[in-house]
């Protein structure tokens, strides 16, 4: 049976303090970073930039939590840079952990109706005209 699971807000964290984390692979702190830049960073383009470099860590949680720290930039901050976050999301989608794929489903779905993008449109799109053919045929 898993431990009790005790529920905490997410703390403020200097730069500094994520600078040092990055550079000594501290993989507690690492897997928060990205929350509490999300809840308590005030500059977008920072949180944004250290979600994206732990979007490629190989701790899976520091890679899920990375996406959600994208996801509150859009929402809390009001802003990311489709260029580079689009190609982050839809590598994502294909991660060996399926809870950082489902992950960067959701924050795709989200990022979309906060941004007003269309990231994984034409996949969807292609599905719906692939089943439409099948329905055709039969």
């Amino acid at each position: 049976m898993p431990p009790d699971l005790i529920y905490e807000s997410p703390q403020p964290i200097s730069d500094g303090d994520v600078i040092a984390a990055i550079k000594k692979d501290d993989i507690e702190v690492l897997r928060l970073v990205p929350i509490q830049l999300g809840f308590h960073h005030e500059n977008w383009k920072f949180i944004q930039d250290v979600c994206v470099r732990l979007s490629e860590h190989p701790d899976a949680w520091v890679r899920h939590n990375s996406l959600l720290g994208l996801s509150y930039a859009a929402r809390f901050r009001g802003r990311v840079e489709k260029n580079i976050v689009k190609p982050i999301l839809l590598r994502a989608l294909k991660d060996s952990d399926s809870d950082v794929a489902g992950t960067a489903q959701d924050v795709i779905d989200e990022i979309n109706l906060l941004m007003d993008w269309r990231i994984g449109g034409a996949k969807k799109q292609k599905m719906i005209e692939a089943r439409y053919e099948k329905r055709k045929q039969d």
